[in-house]
């Protein structure tokens, strides 16, 4: 299990005087999301969008604007729509394919076939 940390502090006297401290339960899927990310951000070519329920990317300057790969975190797994075929088509980007990913050695496997393509 991992958790997230957050400290505010603040110096008195020049010590350090901790004011609140917020945890959070990673999920799995907040994980694979973070990785996924990541992965896709080392990428220069691509300009991130973030919506309420989904990020997206798309490649920079392109005038059709249309996503390349979006990352949907969900409670036990991640969707991404991406251009990447799959046995699903995605509801919500009918353009896209949509794939679960539940597992980092998934997400590898994932991002390994998808930067063989074309469309990077």
């Amino acid at each position: 299990m991992k958790f997230e940390i957050t400290q505010i502090v603040e110096i008195i006297d020049d010590k350090p005087v901790i004011l609140s401290t917020q945890i959070r339960v990673l999920t799995p899927s907040v994980d694979l999301y973070s990785l996924a990310r990541d992965y896709i951000e080392e990428c220069t070519d691509y300009e991130f969008v973030q919506r309420n329920q989904y990020s997206g990317y798309r490649i920079k300057n392109n005038k059709r604007r249309r996503y390349i790969i979006v990352l949907i975190p969900q409670q036990d797994r991640l969707i991404i729509c991406s251009q990447l075929e799959s046995n699903n088509k995605s509801n919500l980007f009918p353009y896209l394919w949509e794939t679960a990913i539940t597992t980092v050695e998934e997400l590898h496997e994932f991002f390994g076939i998808w930067s063989n393509k074309d469309f990077l």
